[in-house]
């Protein structure tokens, strides 16, 4: 069959709170989600579900697990038919020829049944009409994100969850995961203790800031000691420059001018760690000073989603994959937008961990190294003889991890670079969508002829 538009590209990513949306793809370069809404349907008083605003919300996912499928199948429905129907007004020449051929991609939780695939599978055939679709999982979306990992473990933190899920030979171990209690909201409740009387709204926005910092005890050393002089030494003469005809234009005092200069390089001069407060800008457009609790209520979180990780890796005993799962830590979510929050789990992850040689004995198997070798003999015509063994051997533990460490972002998506990669799953997706809906190849997605023949069995024959 010949390749989909990629301009029809349904994709969709419903989560717990929020559901990601995009129509159609960039045929060069792709760029963050187009729409993101409310997880939520209503139930009228006659028990139908609505989408109009009644008395009895319904919240389709929980913890990124299904626990109103109705739900769940109405809210993909009414999304697909206001982006169709916001489509059509756009296109009412050609919505004909284009709607017959909309792939959908939906990204999955890994906690999603069988049954519940299959019920959704059957639903987007029947009842949405559509003759191409496709599931992916999230974690093996983000995974793909991240530029196709072999074996790595997915931390992707949710507001009040954070799911744990180990890939080994880009398959999901969904039964080795772990979706641990923990989440963005813990940070805020425990800055609601630290801030006694602020809203919820407020803190909220204080964690959103770009005053909010996790400070690792490297990042509080490097802080405190660690300035560039030579680097404002350089700028200095730039930075104390007049502009004189520009002050004389603006009509204001030149004090004044000169004074709201000097605190604003004072200001850039002095990192947010150095300051004792710091002021950032609430959502109703007031300014709100800020103590050093702007560097707490990540500890506690770290420390859980360490002992998680830990607690799912040790199921992994082939040792090999194990230690190749640790050395790509992929750490996705909002929350780990935070300035300096990966760091710090990375740095956290490596003190419950990692598996390192005594002090003690290092020193002790260096010193029975030396005392070992030979004295070094004089040839004419080599000069100092080598000496077999005359090199220190390192240890390799059977034990793991001995590294751990997390890739790095693609920094060739511009777009997604300026959003941030929280929501890296939906770039995923994005990859994903345009490597299977863009080939002649139709193995990787199921159609309609596939459906007809088989039913929505046939997820498990195509699934990605």
């Amino acid at each position: 069959m010949a390749p989909l538009r990629q301009d029809s590209y349904f994709l969709i990513y419903p989560r717990s709170r929020t559901t990601l949306v995009q129509f159609g793809i960039g045929e060069e370069t792709f760029v963050p989600p187009s729409w993101e809404v409310p997880t939520r349907v209503y139930r009228d008083a006659e028990g139908q579900l609505t989408s109009f605003e009644s008395a009895e919300v319904v919240y389709p996912i929980v913890d990124g697990r299904i626990v109103d499928l109705d739900g769940l199948l109405y809210f993909l429905k009414l999304i697909y038919k206001s982006i169709l129907s916001h489509w059509i007004a756009e296109h009412p020449d050609t919505w004909e020829a284009h709607a017959s051929n909309i792939p959908m991609l939906l990204l999955t939780h890994y906690s999603w049944s069988q049954q519940e695939q299959e019920l959704i599978t059957q639903y987007v055939f029947e009842e949405m009409r559509l003759n191409h679709f496709m599931v992916v999982p999230s974690a093996l979306s983000i995974s793909y994100a991240f530029g196709s990992i072999q074996n790595c473990l997915v931390i992707d933190i949710g507001a009040t969850h954070t799911d744990i899920v180990p890939i080994v030979d880009y398959v999901p171990l969904d039964y080795m995961a772990y979706s641990a209690p923990i989440g963005g909201d813990d940070i805020n409740t425990k800055l609601a203790t630290l801030l006694a009387g602020w809203s919820p709204e407020q803190i909220e926005d204080l964690k959103r800031s770009p005053i909010f910092e996790v400070l690792s005890k490297d990042a509080k050393d490097q802080s405190r000691f660690n300035f560039d002089d030579e680097a404002a030494d350089g700028d200095e003469n730039d930075e104390g420059a007049l502009d004189v005809a520009a002050i004389v234009t603006s009509g204001r005092d030149t004090r004044e001018i000169l004074e709201e200069r000097e605190r604003n390089k004072n200001k850039e001069q002095v990192s947010n760690s150095q300051l004792e407060t710091n002021v950032f800008v609430d959502r109703s457009g007031k300014e709100i000073s800020v103590g050093k609790q702007r560097f707490q209520g990540c500890d506690d979180l770290l420390k859980r989603i360490s002992q998680a990780c830990s607690m799912v890796l040790a199921q992994i005993d082939e040792i090999p994959k194990n230690k190749a799962i640790w050395e790509n830590v992929l750490i996705a979510g909002a929350t780990s937008e935070i300035t300096g929050f990966r760091e710090a789990l990375l740095t956290q992850l490596c003190e419950d961990n990692l598996v390192l040689e005594p002090e003690g004995e290092k020193q002790q198997r260096e010193q029975d190294m030396m005392a070992s070798m030979p004295k070094q003999r004089k040839n004419k015509y080599i000069g100092s003889a080598s000496v077999s063994g005359g090199f220190l051997t390192s240890l390799e533990y059977l034990q793991s991890p001995t590294i751990i460490k997390s890739p790095k972002f693609p920094d060739y998506f511009t777009e997604w670079k300026k959003h941030g990669y929280g929501e890296v799953a939906f770039l995923g997706a994005q990859i994903v969508s345009k490597q299977v809906f863009g080939h002649s190849n139709d193995s990787f997605f199921m159609t309609r002829d596939k459906y007809d023949e088989k039913g929505p069995a046939i997820i498990w024959d195509v699934c990605f």
